[in-house]
């Protein structure tokens, strides 16, 4: 039987809400903890094994959206993910973008953005359709599919590689990698780390390879322009173009496919919101967008380390300690959103954080994440319109993203 969307109720007591246990992100009930928290403690500290030395957490809208624009005293360069302590690991991420704090951030970001703006996704409508309306079209009538394996995962990272330059007989060995990089709270990986890991660097590898091949046989790809960017008379080193290559394909595909995973959930315990996108998927696709994003949070969070000791509204924090902004609590702020907990394609004011909450990291794929969403429901919906999710689906184990592993749809007319 499936359950019914999550509310804001919760059986935890306050002390019992640890954000750093990968299990409490199983729970059927954590909105409603993070509500709990966000309402008494919205600062609190938090401690587990697999979170590292632990971290400060931050839930209210306007203190993660604080926190955010001040890179100077919360910085990313040294790390993102909370579970992470400083100089301990390298992810996909390290040396490009994601964890740089400007200006150099300013200096990569324009590297690679134009390859993100509205302008450009938009010449890559066609593309984006094309590759929606082939899944969709390999599938039939009655047909039950793991909605995540056959759908979510496949178009978004099927558009990066296409706008990355990856061959496509490439793709499902890098699919495989990507998501085994993302997965080292499964219980397969825990105490086995160096697995993730080595796929990470496997990732990163094959980036700085194909790098290489295009500086000599250039095409027209991200890739091959980053193969020819020059720094003070130098290319890119290996080191950072691994890094934009890994951060590319990691969250240019895992990201949207949380995305599109919740988005068929909700479609599923919201039918009315099904029927009404159906009604009239043009003029939705805006604000349905918006929605499936605010109400998927596919990244739970992003850390931040101090750089000096600093009173944050009352609370005493010291240099080097790490501290997250929890998007996944501040996209159900009922301060900020009208009844939160309901899903409603025609929420027209929706300042979500999941793309950012204004400081200079916010998501370049967004224009390419709207697209994906709104193109593959219509796409799906148009050849399967009570297609549905029959099952409760399983969780991803992880501290930072918010998906799913398995999802069980029934294509039904």
């Amino acid at each position: 039987m499936l359950s019914q969307a999550s509310g804001s109720e919760t059986t935890l007591g306050l002390d019992e809400i640890n954000l750093g246990d990968p299990d409490f992100w199983l729970r059927d009930d954590f909105h409603g903890a993070l509500a709990l928290l966000r309402e008494k403690r919205p600062i609190s500290w938090h401690e587990h094994p697999e979170a590292g030395k632990g971290f400060w957490a931050l839930l209210d809208h306007e203190d993660i959206a604080e926190v955010d624009r001040d890179w100077e005293a919360f910085s990313s360069k040294y790390g993102v993910r909370v579970y992470h302590d400083a100089g301990t690991k390298v992810r996909p991420g390290t040396g490009a973008l994601i964890e740089l704090d400007p200006p150099n951030h300013t200096v990569n970001r324009k590297r690679v953005s134009k390859a993100f703006t509205p302008r450009q996704v938009g010449s890559m409508e066609g593309s984006v359709r094309e590759h929606a309306r082939r899944l969709v079209s390999q599938l039939s009538e009655g047909q039950e599919i793991d909605f995540v394996d056959d759908l979510a995962a496949v178009l978004p990272f099927e558009i990066i590689c296409d706008l990355v330059g990856v061959d496509p007989a490439d793709r499902s060995h890098l699919l495989k990698l990507s998501t085994i990089g993302r997965s080292e709270h499964e219980p397969e990986y825990v105490g086995k780390p160096e697995l993730p890991q080595q796929a990470v660097n496997e990732l990163r590898e094959y980036g700085v390879n194909l790098a290489a091949k295009r500086l000599l046989d250039p095409k027209e790809d991200l890739i091959s322009e980053l193969a020819q960017v020059q720094v003070d008379g130098e290319p890119i080193g290996k080191e950072e173009l691994g890094g934009y290559f890994g951060l590319m394909i990691s969250a240019g595909s895992g990201t949207t496919r949380s995305a599109l995973s919740h988005g068929m959930l909700a479609f599923s315990q919201f039918p009315d919101q099904r029927r009404l996108f159906q009604s009239d998927p043009v003029a939705l696709e805006r604000t349905m967008a918006e929605e499936v994003i605010r109400w998927a949070t596919p990244l739970k969070h992003q850390g931040r380390v101090l750089t000096r000791d600093i009173d944050f509204k009352g609370t005493q924090m010291k240099k080097g300690q790490k501290i997250s902004m929890w998007f996944v609590a501040a996209n159900r702020d009922p301060r900020l959103f009208t009844d939160p907990f309901k899903f409603d394609i025609t929420r027209e004011i929706n300042q979500h954080q999941s793309f950012g909450a204004g400081g200079p990291h916010f998501c370049m794929g967004a224009h390419i994440a709207r697209r994906e969403i709104w193109v593959l429901f219509q796409e799906l919906f148009a050849r399967f319109p009570n297609a549905e999710v029959i099952a409760d689906p399983i969780r991803e184990r992880s501290l930072q993203s918010n998906g799913f592993k398995q999802m069980k749809v029934r294509l039904s007319r």
